[in-house]
C-alpha cells in the first residue's frame, strides 16, 4: 500500500463537473467505491432488519443529505494520487439541507456534532451542490445505472448511506419494503453492494475482513429466517488451505451444447500459483465437471505439488469420484478412470463445495469459450477478470446461500 498522505478534495457546485472528470478517470484503477454520507439524526440500535430499515426510510424521507464522501480505492487499499505526492478522497457537499427550514428538535445533538466536525450549514445551503447536478454527473460518469459497470460499492451498516444515495437517484421517497429498496438498489447501483461494521477512509483487507453481509441479498436473508423453517441462510467463503498446501479448484461449464472447464491452484496464503482453461467442444455437463478434475489433477502433478486440497461444486461427480464402485454405472467411465489414477499418484480425494467458494474456477471455465475448440491455455499469471473474485476470496468475504436442513 502506499504511505503518501491523504487529503479531502471538497466539492462544491463551482467544481463539481471538474472534479467528476478526476473521479471518472480514477474508477478504471480503483473500482472499489467507499460510501458515506452526513445526515442530520441520531442513530438507534435495533435488531430486527425490517426494523433497521423502517427506522433508516421514516428519517431520509424527511430529511436531506448534508454531505457525502466517496473513498475509491484498488484492490490493494491504495487510493488515487492524482500524479501527485498526496492520495485523495471526495467530500462532496450538498445545499439540500436547510438548518432553518429542515431543523427537527430531534436532531439537536446530532447538528452540533457535525458543526463540531467542522459542517458549515450556512456555506453549505449558498455554495453547496443541487442534488439533481450530482446524480447528472454520476450517470455521465457511469456510477450508476450501468449494467455493465465492475464497481464495488462498499458501506456502513443501517442502510443509511444507502438510503440517501438511492433517495436522490431515484427522486422520489424511499419505499415501504426492504425488498423494493434493494430493487432500487440492484437498479442504480448493481449487485456488487457490500455492507461493513466499519468505515475508515482507507479502503485495507482489513476492512474487508470485518464485513457484515451482502446488501444484495437482504431478501434471501429475511426468507430464510421467515418462511422457510427446512433452510438456513449460510456465510460462504473460499477457505485457505493449512501452511505447506495447495488448493485446487475446478470447474465445468455448458452453454447450449458447448462445454468447457477451469481451474485454480493457490497456495495457503490465497496467492496465485497456476490456472487453466479447456474447450471442450460439444459435450454433456457431467463431462464437463470430470473434465475440469482430470485437467486440475494434471495440472498438478505438471507443476509437481504433492500436498494438496482438490474442490469442486459438481456434487455428482464428486459422488462418482469418492465411490470408485459406481465405475461401471457412470457414462464417462474412462474419464473417470482417469481421474482415479491422478488422484492415487497425488494421493488426494476431491470434495464437495457450493459454487460460492469456486468462483474463481467458475470465471475461468467460462473463459474456455473464448479459446479454440479442443484447446486448453494454462495462466501462469492471473488473467485480470478475476482480480476482484481472488481479491474477495484471499479476504475472506463470504456470500449468503441457503442450505438444506438436514
Amino acid at each position: 500500500m502506499m504511505n503518501k498522505r491523504v487529503g479531502i478534495r471538497s466539492v462544491w457546485q463551482h467544481n463539481l463537473e471538474s472534479e467528476f472528470v478526476l473521479v471518472k478517470d480514477a474508477l478504471a484503477d480503483y473500482p472499489f467505491v467507499s460510501l458515506e454520507t452526513k445526515f442530520p439524526f441520531t442513530l438507534f440500535e435495533v435488531d430486527s432488519l425490517e426494523d433497521q430499515y423502517r427506522i433508516m426510510k421514516d428519517s431520509v424521507n424527511v430529511r436531506n443529505i448534508i454531505q457525502l464522501r466517496l473513498t475509491l480505492s484498488d484492490g490493494d487499499g491504495n487510493l488515487p494520487d492524482l500524479c501527485t505526492d498526496c492520495c485523495y478522497i471526495w467530500e462532496f457537499n450538498f445545499r439540500d439541507f436547510d438548518i432553518y427550514r429542515d431543523f427537527h428538535s430531534a436532531d439537536a445533538n446530532a447538528i452540533e456534532l457535525l458543526k463540531g466536525q467542522g459542517v458549515d450549514f450556512l456555506r453549505n445551503k449558498e455554495k453547496g451542490i443541487l442534488s439533481s447536478d450530482f446524480v447528472t454527473m454520476m450517470l455521465k460518469s457511469r456510477m450508476a445505472q450501468d449494467r455493465r459497470s465492475r464497481l464495488t460499492w462498499v458501506t456502513c451498516p443501517g442502510f443509511y448511506d444507502l438510503g440517501y444515495l438511492i433517495k436522490i437517484l431515484h427522486w422520489e421517497e424511499l419505499p415501504n419494503d426492504v425488498d423494493s429498496f434493494m430493487k432500487l438498489v440492484d437498479r442504480y447501483l448493481g449487485k456488487r453492494v457490500y455492507e461493513f461494521k466499519s468505515s475508515p477512509e482507507r479502503l485495507s483487507l482489513d476492512w474487508f475482513r470485518g464485513r457484515k453481509t451482502i446488501l444484495a441479498t437482504v431478501k434471501e436473508w429475511v426468507h430464510a429466517h421467515s418462511k422457510d423453517t427446512q433452510k438456513s441462510l449460510k456465510l460462504l467463503a473460499w477457505e485457505p488451505p493449512r501452511d505447506g498446501y495447495f488448493k485446487l479448484n475446478v470447474d465445468g461449464c455448458h452453454r447450449r451444447g458447448l462445454i468447457g472447464a477451469g481451474g485454480v491452484i493457490r497456495d495457503s496464503e490465497g496467492k496465485w500459483f497456476a490456472g487453466f482453461a479447456v474447450n471442450l467442444g460439444k459435450g454433456g455437463v457431467l463431462e464437463a465437471e470430470l473434465q475440469g478434475l482430470y485437467h486440475g489433477l494434471k495440472l498438478v502433478v505438471q507443476k509437481g505439488i504433492s500436498h494438496v486440497l482438490v474442490e469442486s461444486d459438481s456434487e455428482i461427480a464428486i459422488k462418482f469420484l469418492q465411490n470408485p464402485h459406481r465405475l461401471a454405472s457412470c457414462p464417462y467411465r474412462n474419464l473417470m478412470s482417469d481421474c482415479l489414477e491422478l488422484m492415487q499418484e497425488i494421493g488426494c480425494v476431491p470434495t464437495h463445495v457450493y459454487r460460492e467458494k469456486n468462483s474463481v474456477a467458475d470465471y475461468l471455465a467460462n473463459l474456455s469459450y473464448d479459446l479454440d475448440a479442443g484447446s486448453c491455455k494454462t495462466f501462469e499469471f492471473a488473467p485480470h477478470c478475476v482480480d476482484t473474485e481472488l481479491l474477495f476470496d484471499r479476504i475472506g468475504a463470504a456470500q449468503p446461500r441457503l442450505v438444506n436442513v438436514y
